[in-house]
């Protein structure tokens, strides 16, 4: 019975497009440039449209991060896989955040 319901649970958010944006509990350094976007962006109440899509440049450790917000501004993000990475997030061309990623993941882990 635990596993049927566990199995509908499942399916029925599988078409939820909120579920893709849940930061799991660990993850690889793209994962975290991508959730500290997030919670950057959360934290300034700015409302998201498409969720940041992050990729990691070939051969550097560069990631970028590009979205947008319901008001139709570009989201984009700079960081890298660094374990001091900083972190750089544009909203509409207007820098929202600018330091180390480490301290924003920290910060929202705090609430």
């Amino acid at each position: 019975m635990v596993a049927a319901t566990a199995a509908a649970t499942a399916v029925a958010l599988a078409g939820c497009s909120e579920i893709s944006a849940l930061a799991p509990v660990g993850g690889n350094a793209l994962a975290e440039v991508r959730f500290g976007a997030i919670d950057a962006l959360q934290a300034r109440q700015i409302d998201i449209l498409t969720a940041p899509v992050c990729a990691a440049e070939p051969d550097t450790t560069t990631v970028t991060c590009e979205g947008t917000t319901t008001a139709g501004a570009d989201i984009f993000v700079r960081s890298s896989t660094a374990d001091d990475a900083t972190i750089v997030i544009h909203v509409g061309g207007e820098t929202i955040y600018d330091g180390a990623l480490r301290d924003l993941l920290d910060e929202a882990a705090r609430g």
